[in-house]
């Protein structure tokens, strides 16, 4: 937890100085800034709507902050009070302090931090790496999670070695390897020009997660008892989406999969969907 996940202390302070100004351009929904102490890292919490409902958690992916779910907020905003997470060691406002993944970490951190919520149970909306800490909450914590909805994960069978291969030799290649990389993750997902902006802005500053992800064993995700949702893309460059569905749904019979054509890593579309899901199953 000790090895920095910035390159200088500048690129720290520029990363968090673009994040906070997206933050203050933000006039759409109102939110509440909150940083909470937990066991592992003091976090940055941006919650949206009226603490008297149930609680959703978004939990966002690697190289990624809680900006990434801002255009997201007004379908759920009706139903839920939304706590979007920044997770500690990606380029947020949490502290800069990384979980060793393969540790007890993830779930003290995630544990300590719906303690301090004052959060029982919830809902969660994840991505990426998002959804690998979900997963990994849930694992052990099966009653305190009402239902999940992932889009893409981790944990369920092992990143392609041929996009760890090419990632990093795009590293390598500077801005021109940044804008190869985009491309293999997006594949044909239109993003906004901003975004691209501060991805840019953070490959220029940010050391991303280069440890191994684990995989959850069977008998680990058989003891997940909540409704699980999945969406995965079939042209996704890091994860082979079929190949996981039919994993969670093989141990998960319950659970809904839903595999995206001509679709990569990021999947933008489907918030909709995963609204009726979450609502339905929100108790």
């Amino acid at each position: 937890m000790n090895k920095p996940v910035y390159k200088t202390e500048e690129g720290r302070n520029i990363v968090e100085s673009s994040y906070q100004k997206v933050l203050e351009n933000h006039s759409h929904t109102a939110f509440k800034q909150l940083f909470i102490p937990t066991e592992v890292a003091r976090t940055h919490v941006l919650r949206f709507g009226e603490v008297t409902k149930p609680p959703l958690i978004m939990l966002h992916g690697s190289a990624s902050n809680s900006a990434a779910w801002l255009g997201t907020i007004s379908n759920f905003i009706d139903h839920f009070c939304v706590y979007c997470v920044d997770i500690p060691g990606e380029p947020g406002l949490s502290e800069p302090a990384r979980c060793i993944l393969d540790s007890e970490s993830p779930k003290k951190w995630l544990t300590s931090l719906l303690d301090n919520l004052t959060i029982k149970k919830a809902s969660f909306l994840t991505t990426s790496l998002g959804s690998w800490y979900a997963l990994n909450f849930a694992i052990t914590n099966p009653g305190r999670v009402t239902a999940i909805s992932m889009l893409t994960t981790s944990g369920i069978v092992p990143a392609k070695r041929s996009f760890i291969v090419k990632a990093i030799f795009f590293m390598m290649l500077g801005e021109v390897g940044q804008k190869l990389l985009s491309k293999a993750i997006y594949h044909k997902t239109v993003v906004p020009s901003e975004v691209l902006a501060f991805q840019a802005l953070v490959s220029r500053h940010f050391i991303p997660v280069m440890e191994r992800i684990p995989v959850f064993s069977d008998e680990m995700l058989k003891t997940i008892s909540g409704p699980v949702q999945f969406f995965g893309g079939d042209h996704d460059a890091l994860i082979d989406s079929v190949k996981t569905g039919e994993r969670i749904k093989n141990l998960l019979p319950h659970s809904e999969i839903h595999i995206l054509e001509d679709t990569g890593h990021v999947i933008l579309d489907q918030f909709s969907v995963i609204k009726d899901f979450l609502v339905s199953h929100k108790g």
